[in-house]
């Protein structure tokens, strides 16, 4: 008997229901359960106790959460809206803030010589560079050498003018060329805000933009104040597999990286930026000021990120972002702003993470939430056969150092190896031993050749005779690399320290052989050189942590001991000589290795300002 016409009828409809439903697009993911998912899936992987986040969008706050807790142990869970972060080098952006409201009333000018508005004490002739400007400053194009970034130079000045006049660094090269990212030219500024104004900096600030946008929870501070250590995260490392939290008592340098923060209040001062500098009416800077503040003013290369007015510039998924990085007393923190389309990011860690897994967390964070609200085009590249890439071979090492003091040895360890690979495409090399092949899209510029729709970007320049000079990394407008002569490349510093350590090892172990008063003494000396050599490997160990403490004491020690053990050098050769008796061949073959061992160890620190220097 026939099925009945009203039940197949009625099933029909419903499996066309069902399939109907399912061709529809699942209901997409909201922002607060993508920011969760994310966030605490980062806090459980990278061993990080807790982080904070807020996001702006279309002019307005869309999420403000706290993640973890504020001390690991704690059980004081983040408040976006009370607990204090210390977000490092992102209170930069504070400083230029301010200074662009004095250059918009006419107080500051970007384009005068600093020393108009400095003190005796600070003052400085242009000298064979030219003016120094606050328009360099703000691009970190001042062309000083950078100071203290891997070893303090001492005890923490108490105060910006002691930092200013203990701290100040050479200038290496001509304003305005390449840029060098330096703490040291965005203090000048804020001091400049202090001479103008005749008000301490956090006075100013707060009485200018904290208080007019509603900041009630941001101030300056070396040291936590007791009173609200119960709201403020504490710095963690990782030690042994977890994490470990730094002191509260810690003093930091007294400068705009000692600002702590919440991230509601971060929120405010994002939305001023994306509002032509006006929040619930009130008004911190004029819209002309905001935008010129927004523009690109430096670039190492026009199809790469460079500076605007003191905001880093960022390009990810297709869109040009501004902001600033903070990376120090073991937070990591971004700030990210798409101005055209009233977006904002920020987002502190108050953790490292294992290997410093949160340098990556802050940036996975941005590209996911970027990719949720503004699907990026696929791009239409077009290749280039690299012609002749052994030109762009070599070692390139970074701007971001010093030149004048010991800590120039570090400039080694630091530099990118590039290499050509099958004729057609490089192989760069960086100094955690990562590696990547480029492909050239234009001339000079390259893009990954494993991702045709990646956004990052490398360019090189060359002088006038096409010889490449200098290597820029898309992502990197805080420094430029500079191509290394070969005497100064890790390759060659590498081969000459292992071959003196072989020189007075091989010296150390003949003694066991022949035993004489001679040769003694030739041992005496390889070893005691041995020594030497242990403290600069220690010293300029990889990823050596910007705290070390023990870095002073330590280079102390191998400055004292290369200099007295290199001046007894050449006497107790001339000893060993009139005692070595018989064995005259053998003790040849050692004096001449401990010889020449010396020497080249001698040369290679002085050199790199290891021996003398400050």
């Amino acid at each position: 008997m026939p099925e009945p016409l009203a039940p197949r009828l009625q099933m029909g409809l419903t499996l066309l229901v069902l399939v109907l439903l399912g061709a529809l697009p699942a209901r997409a993911e909201s922002l607060e359960a993508a920011v969760d998912r994310i966030v605490t899936r980062q806090l459980a992987q990278h061993r990080i106790p807790g982080a904070t986040v807020a996001v702006v969008r279309d002019g307005r706050v869309a999420l403000l959460q706290g993640y973890g807790e504020a001390e690991v142990g704690g059980g004081i869970p983040v408040d976006a809206e009370r607990t204090r972060f210390r977000v490092a080098s992102v209170g930069k952006l504070f400083v230029w803030t301010a200074v662009m409201r004095l250059v918009e009333q006419g107080r500051l000018d970007l384009d005068a010589d600093v020393n108009t508005w400095l003190e005796d004490g600070l003052r400085r002739p242009p000298g064979e560079y030219g003016p120094l400007t606050l328009r360099h400053l703000m691009a970190h194009t001042g062309g000083h050498e950078v100071l203290e970034r891997l070893w303090p130079a001492g005890p923490v000045p108490d105060s910006v003018e002691a930092y200013l006049q203990t701290r100040e660094p050479q200038r290496v090269r001509p304003p305005g060329e390449l840029s060098a990212y330096s703490d040291y030219g965005t203090t000048l500024a804020q001091h400049l805000v202090e001479r103008v104004t005749g008000q301490r900096f956090e006075d100013h600030l707060r009485e200018t933009v904290w208080e007019p946008l509603g900041m009630r929870h941001t101030l300056f501070r070396r040291t936590v104040p007791p009173p609200l250590v119960q709201d403020v995260a504490r710095g963690h490392d990782v030690v042994r597999g977890q994490p470990r939290a730094e002191p509260v008592e810690r003093v930091v340098v007294a400068s705009s990286g000692s600002m702590l923060t919440t991230a509601a209040d971060v929120s405010r001062f994002m939305l001023a930026h994306l509002r032509g500098g006006e929040v619930d009416g009130q008004r911190v800077l004029g819209e002309d000021t905001v935008r010129r503040m927004h523009r690109q003013h430096f670039t190492h290369h026009d199809r790469l990120a460079g500076w605007a007015h003191g905001f880093m510039e960022f390009h990810v998924h297709g869109q040009r972002l501004i902001g600033h990085t903070g990376d120090a007393y073991q937070f990591i923190s971004l700030l990210a702003l798409v101005p055209e389309r009233g977006w904002g990011l920020f987002v502190s860690y108050n953790g490292l993470g294992e290997k410093n897994a949160a340098q990556h967390a802050r940036m996975e964070l941005l590209e996911a939430l970027l990719g949720r609200d503004f699907p990026a085009p696929r791009p239409i590249l077009v290749l280039l056969p690299t012609e002749n890439a052994e030109r762009f071979a070599g070692s390139y090492q970074t701007t971001w150092r010093a030149y004048g003091t010991s800590e120039a040895s570090l400039a080694w360890r630091q530099e990118v190896h590039v290499s050509a690979y099958g004729g057609a495409s490089l192989i760069l090399r960086r100094p955690d031993g990562s590696a990547r092949s480029w492909v050239e899209i234009e001339p000079l510029l390259f893009r990954p050749t494993d991702d045709p729709q990646s956004s990052e970007r490398i360019a090189f320049r060359a002088d006038n005779g096409g010889r490449i000079t200098h290597l820029f990394l898309g992502a990197r407008p805080q420094e430029a690399y500079e191509r290394a002569p070969w005497y100064d490349a890790a390759p060659l510093t590498l081969a000459l320290l292992a071959g003196c350590a072989g020189l007075f090892g091989l010296t150390v172990l003949g003694v066991l052989v022949q035993r004489t008063p001679a040769q003694g003494v030739l041992a005496g000396l390889a070893g005691c050189h041995l020594l030497v050599l242990a403290g600069v490997t220690l010293l300029l160990r990889p990823l050596a942590p910007f705290d070390a403490h023990a870095a002073p004491g330590l280079l102390a020690a191998v400055r004292w001991g290369a200099l007295l053990t290199g001046g007894l050098t050449p006497g107790l050769l001339f000893w060993s000589a009139r005692a070595r008796g018989s064995t005259r061949t053998a003790w040849l073959g050692f004096a001449m290795a401990v010889a020449l061992g010396a020497a080249l160890l001698t040369a290679w620190l002085y050199h790199w300002r290891l021996l003398a220097g400050r």
